[in-house]
Protein backbone atom coordinates (compact mmCIF):
# COMPACT_ATOMS: atom_id res chain seq x y z
CA UNK A 1 0.00 0.00 0.00
CA UNK A 2 1.47 3.36 -0.98
CA UNK A 3 2.02 6.23 1.44
CA UNK A 4 -1.11 8.16 0.46
CA UNK A 5 -3.37 5.18 0.99
CA UNK A 6 -1.68 4.30 4.28
CA UNK A 7 -2.28 7.81 5.60
CA UNK A 8 -5.95 7.86 4.60
CA UNK A 9 -6.52 4.38 6.00
CA UNK A 10 -5.03 5.48 9.31
CA UNK A 11 -7.32 8.50 9.34
CA UNK A 12 -10.42 6.37 8.70
CA UNK A 13 -9.50 4.14 11.61
CA UNK A 14 -8.86 7.17 13.86
CA UNK A 15 -10.87 10.17 12.55
CA UNK A 16 -9.11 13.52 12.70
CA UNK A 17 -10.46 16.90 13.67
CA UNK A 18 -8.73 19.32 11.34
CA UNK A 19 -8.73 23.09 11.03
CA UNK A 20 -7.73 24.87 7.85
CA UNK A 21 -4.38 26.59 7.81
CA UNK A 22 -3.92 29.63 5.58
CA UNK A 23 -0.31 29.19 4.55
CA UNK A 24 0.40 27.61 1.19
CA UNK A 25 2.99 24.90 0.70
CA UNK A 26 4.57 23.70 -2.54
CA UNK A 27 2.43 21.05 -4.22
CA UNK A 28 3.77 17.60 -5.00
CA UNK A 29 2.33 14.72 -7.04
CA UNK A 30 0.65 13.09 -4.04
CA UNK A 31 -1.10 16.32 -3.11
CA UNK A 32 -2.32 16.87 -6.66
CA UNK A 33 -3.65 13.30 -6.78
CA UNK A 34 -5.38 13.94 -3.46
CA UNK A 35 -7.09 17.12 -4.68
CA UNK A 36 -7.94 15.68 -8.09
CA UNK A 37 -9.59 12.63 -6.51
CA UNK A 38 -11.74 14.71 -4.20
CA UNK A 39 -12.77 17.15 -6.94
CA UNK A 40 -13.57 14.26 -9.29
CA UNK A 41 -15.84 12.65 -6.69
CA UNK A 42 -17.70 15.93 -6.15
CA UNK A 43 -18.18 16.39 -9.90
CA UNK A 44 -19.52 12.86 -10.33
CA UNK A 45 -21.77 13.30 -7.29
CA UNK A 46 -23.40 16.28 -9.02
CA UNK A 47 -23.67 14.20 -12.18
CA UNK A 48 -25.64 11.68 -10.13
CA UNK A 49 -28.13 14.45 -9.28
CA UNK A 50 -28.31 15.50 -12.91
CA UNK A 51 -28.98 11.97 -14.16
CA UNK A 52 -31.53 11.37 -11.42
CA UNK A 53 -33.40 14.43 -12.64
CA UNK A 54 -33.01 14.10 -16.40
CA UNK A 55 -33.42 10.35 -16.85
CA UNK A 56 -35.27 8.91 -13.85
CA UNK A 57 -37.26 11.89 -12.58
CA UNK A 58 -36.12 11.23 -9.04
CA UNK A 59 -35.17 14.80 -8.15
CA UNK A 60 -38.77 15.60 -7.23
CA UNK A 61 -39.83 12.18 -5.95
CA UNK A 62 -42.09 12.95 -2.95
CA UNK A 63 -41.09 9.69 -1.29
CA UNK A 64 -37.43 10.75 -1.15
CA UNK A 65 -35.99 13.16 1.37
CA UNK A 66 -33.09 15.47 0.59
CA UNK A 67 -30.87 13.10 2.57
CA UNK A 68 -32.05 10.17 0.41
CA UNK A 69 -31.11 12.02 -2.77
CA UNK A 70 -27.70 13.03 -1.46
CA UNK A 71 -26.92 9.48 -0.37
CA UNK A 72 -28.01 8.16 -3.77
CA UNK A 73 -25.83 10.71 -5.57
CA UNK A 74 -22.81 9.59 -3.52
CA UNK A 75 -23.44 5.97 -4.42
CA UNK A 76 -23.99 6.93 -8.06
CA UNK A 77 -20.60 8.65 -8.12
CA UNK A 78 -18.91 5.57 -6.69
CA UNK A 79 -20.41 3.25 -9.30
CA UNK A 80 -19.19 5.53 -12.10
CA UNK A 81 -15.74 5.94 -10.55
CA UNK A 82 -15.17 2.40 -9.25
CA UNK A 83 -11.53 1.54 -10.08
CA UNK A 84 -10.25 -1.79 -11.24
CA UNK A 85 -7.95 -3.60 -8.83
CA UNK A 86 -5.07 -3.14 -11.30
CA UNK A 87 -5.63 0.63 -11.64
CA UNK A 88 -3.40 2.23 -8.96
CA UNK A 89 -4.17 5.77 -10.13
CA UNK A 90 -7.92 5.18 -9.94
CA UNK A 91 -7.59 3.59 -6.50
CA UNK A 92 -5.45 6.49 -5.25
CA UNK A 93 -8.07 8.99 -6.43
CA UNK A 94 -10.95 7.13 -4.78
CA UNK A 95 -9.04 6.88 -1.51
CA UNK A 96 -8.29 10.59 -1.89
CA UNK A 97 -12.02 11.27 -2.15
CA UNK A 98 -12.53 9.48 1.16
CA UNK A 99 -9.63 11.43 2.63
CA UNK A 100 -11.17 14.68 1.48
CA UNK A 101 -14.24 14.03 3.61
CA UNK A 102 -12.07 13.19 6.59
CA UNK A 103 -10.68 16.71 6.44
CA UNK A 104 -14.11 18.33 6.77
CA UNK A 105 -14.74 19.84 10.21
CA UNK A 106 -18.09 18.46 11.45
CA UNK A 107 -18.50 21.39 13.82
CA UNK A 108 -18.88 23.78 10.88
CA UNK A 109 -21.77 21.87 9.28
CA UNK A 110 -25.33 23.02 9.91
CA UNK A 111 -28.58 21.69 8.42
CA UNK A 112 -26.76 19.68 5.76
CA UNK A 113 -28.78 16.89 4.08
CA UNK A 114 -25.59 14.97 3.28
CA UNK A 115 -24.41 12.18 5.54
CA UNK A 116 -21.71 13.20 8.06
CA UNK A 117 -18.31 13.53 6.33
CA UNK A 118 -16.77 10.55 8.11
CA UNK A 119 -19.73 8.39 7.09
CA UNK A 120 -19.32 9.50 3.46
CA UNK A 121 -15.67 8.45 3.62
CA UNK A 122 -16.58 5.04 5.02
CA UNK A 123 -19.30 4.56 2.40
CA UNK A 124 -16.77 5.21 -0.36
CA UNK A 125 -14.43 2.56 1.03
CA UNK A 126 -17.32 0.13 1.56
CA UNK A 127 -18.45 0.34 -2.07
CA UNK A 128 -14.90 0.05 -3.35
CA UNK A 129 -14.34 -3.02 -1.20
CA UNK A 130 -17.75 -4.42 -2.16
CA UNK A 131 -17.01 -4.14 -5.88
CA UNK A 132 -14.33 -6.85 -5.57
CA UNK A 133 -13.74 -8.11 -1.99
CA UNK A 134 -10.88 -10.48 -2.89
CA UNK A 135 -8.98 -7.78 -4.80
CA UNK A 136 -9.57 -5.12 -2.13
CA UNK A 137 -9.16 -7.41 0.88
CA UNK A 138 -6.72 -4.97 2.51
CA UNK A 139 -9.68 -2.65 3.17
CA UNK A 140 -11.83 -5.27 4.87
CA UNK A 141 -11.00 -4.03 8.36
CA UNK A 142 -12.25 -0.54 7.48
CA UNK A 143 -15.85 -1.56 6.76
CA UNK A 144 -18.61 -2.32 9.22
CA UNK A 145 -18.64 -6.12 9.65
CA UNK A 146 -22.45 -5.95 9.82
CA UNK A 147 -22.65 -4.27 6.40
CA UNK A 148 -22.72 -6.40 3.27
CA UNK A 149 -20.71 -4.06 1.05
CA UNK A 150 -20.75 -6.49 -1.88
CA UNK A 151 -24.56 -6.66 -1.82
CA UNK A 152 -24.84 -2.87 -1.58
CA UNK A 153 -22.49 -2.40 -4.50
CA UNK A 154 -24.26 -4.98 -6.67
CA UNK A 155 -27.72 -3.59 -5.91
CA UNK A 156 -26.65 -0.07 -6.89
CA UNK A 157 -24.81 -1.28 -9.98
CA UNK A 158 -27.89 -3.24 -11.08
CA UNK A 159 -30.22 -0.30 -10.52
CA UNK A 160 -28.07 2.10 -12.52
CA UNK A 161 -27.73 -0.51 -15.24
CA UNK A 162 -31.47 -1.14 -15.47
CA UNK A 163 -32.85 2.36 -14.91
CA UNK A 164 -30.22 4.78 -16.20
CA UNK A 165 -27.78 3.28 -18.70
CA UNK A 166 -28.52 3.24 -22.41
CA UNK A 167 -27.58 0.37 -24.70
CA UNK A 168 -29.10 1.63 -27.94
CA UNK A 169 -25.70 2.40 -29.41
CA UNK A 170 -26.91 5.93 -30.10
CA UNK A 171 -25.70 9.16 -28.55
CA UNK A 172 -28.00 11.66 -26.92
CA UNK A 173 -27.37 15.37 -26.71
CA UNK A 174 -23.79 16.46 -26.24
CA UNK A 175 -22.70 18.14 -23.02
CA UNK A 176 -21.38 21.69 -23.22
CA UNK A 177 -18.28 22.56 -21.18
CA UNK A 178 -17.67 26.11 -19.96
CA UNK A 179 -14.54 27.33 -18.18
CA UNK A 180 -15.63 30.80 -17.16
CA UNK A 181 -12.98 33.47 -16.69
CA UNK A 182 -11.77 33.35 -13.08
CA UNK A 183 -11.95 36.27 -10.68
CA UNK A 184 -10.51 36.90 -7.23
CA UNK A 185 -7.16 35.21 -7.85
CA UNK A 186 -8.63 31.87 -8.96
CA UNK A 187 -6.43 31.50 -12.07
CA UNK A 188 -4.40 28.62 -10.60
CA UNK A 189 -7.55 26.74 -9.62
CA UNK A 190 -8.94 27.09 -13.14
CA UNK A 191 -5.69 25.84 -14.67
CA UNK A 192 -5.52 22.90 -12.26
CA UNK A 193 -9.07 21.86 -13.20
CA UNK A 194 -8.26 22.12 -16.90
CA UNK A 195 -5.06 20.10 -16.50
CA UNK A 196 -6.81 17.45 -14.36
CA UNK A 197 -9.14 16.36 -17.16
CA UNK A 198 -11.93 15.84 -14.62
CA UNK A 199 -14.53 17.81 -16.59
CA UNK A 200 -13.69 16.20 -19.91
CA UNK A 201 -13.68 12.71 -18.35
CA UNK A 202 -17.10 13.36 -16.84
CA UNK A 203 -18.49 14.55 -20.16
CA UNK A 204 -17.13 11.47 -21.95
CA UNK A 205 -18.38 9.03 -19.31
CA UNK A 206 -21.89 10.46 -19.25
CA UNK A 207 -22.22 10.68 -23.02
CA UNK A 208 -20.94 7.11 -23.45
CA UNK A 209 -23.21 5.47 -20.87
CA UNK A 210 -26.37 7.57 -20.72
CA UNK A 211 -28.76 9.03 -23.27
CA UNK A 212 -29.30 12.73 -22.57
CA UNK A 213 -32.42 14.31 -24.00
CA UNK A 214 -31.98 17.87 -22.77
CA UNK A 215 -29.45 20.65 -22.83
CA UNK A 216 -26.74 19.88 -20.28
CA UNK A 217 -23.76 21.99 -19.21
CA UNK A 218 -20.75 21.41 -16.98
CA UNK A 219 -19.66 24.85 -15.86
CA UNK A 220 -16.54 25.90 -13.94
CA UNK A 221 -16.64 29.40 -12.51
CA UNK A 222 -15.80 31.76 -9.68
CA UNK A 223 -18.74 31.53 -7.27
CA UNK A 224 -17.87 34.07 -4.58
CA UNK A 225 -20.87 36.31 -4.05
CA UNK A 226 -23.01 34.31 -6.48
CA UNK A 227 -23.56 30.91 -4.89
CA UNK A 228 -22.02 28.55 -2.40
CA UNK A 229 -18.34 28.15 -3.25
CA UNK A 230 -18.43 24.40 -3.70
CA UNK A 231 -20.08 22.24 -6.33
CA UNK A 232 -23.78 22.11 -7.06
CA UNK A 233 -26.43 20.96 -9.50
CA UNK A 234 -29.26 23.12 -10.77
CA UNK A 235 -31.91 22.83 -13.44
CA UNK A 236 -34.76 24.62 -15.13
CA UNK A 237 -37.23 21.84 -15.88
CA UNK A 238 -40.47 23.69 -15.30
CA UNK A 239 -40.51 25.66 -18.52
CA UNK A 240 -43.45 25.51 -20.90
CA UNK A 241 -41.22 24.22 -23.69
CA UNK A 242 -39.18 21.12 -22.76
CA UNK A 243 -36.58 22.19 -25.30
CA UNK A 244 -35.75 25.05 -22.95
CA UNK A 245 -35.00 22.74 -20.02
CA UNK A 246 -31.39 23.09 -18.93
CA UNK A 247 -29.42 20.85 -16.55
CA UNK A 248 -26.26 22.39 -15.07
CA UNK A 249 -23.37 20.99 -13.02
CA UNK A 250 -21.25 23.76 -11.49
CA UNK A 251 -17.73 23.44 -10.10
CA UNK A 252 -16.49 26.47 -8.16
CA UNK A 253 -12.89 27.59 -8.46
CA UNK A 254 -12.92 28.62 -4.77
CA UNK A 255 -13.41 25.02 -3.64
CA UNK A 256 -10.49 23.87 -5.79
CA UNK A 257 -8.33 26.76 -4.62
CA UNK A 258 -8.97 25.92 -0.97
CA UNK A 259 -8.14 22.25 -1.52
CA UNK A 260 -4.93 23.09 -3.34
CA UNK A 261 -3.83 25.31 -0.46
CA UNK A 262 -4.88 22.85 2.20
CA UNK A 263 -3.78 19.71 0.36
CA UNK A 264 -2.94 16.69 2.49
CA UNK A 265 -2.25 18.68 5.63
CA UNK A 266 -3.36 16.69 8.65
CA UNK A 267 -2.25 13.38 7.13
CA UNK A 268 1.43 14.27 7.35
Amino acid sequence: MNVLRSLIVAAILAPLSLAAQPETRPRDEATETFVRGFVRFLAYHEAGHMLMGQIAGLSNNPDWSSADREDYADKFAMILLEPDADDPDGIAEIISAAGGWLQVDNSLIRNDPHAPPHQRAQDIVCLMYGSNPPAFAEFADLVDPDTDCAALYQAMENEIDEVFRDYSGQYGRSIEIIYAAPTGGMEDARQFLRDSGVVEDLKDDIEAEFYLTNRTTIRAMSCEGKAKSDTFYSDTVRSANPEDDHFIITLCYEMIDARLKYGMRGFE
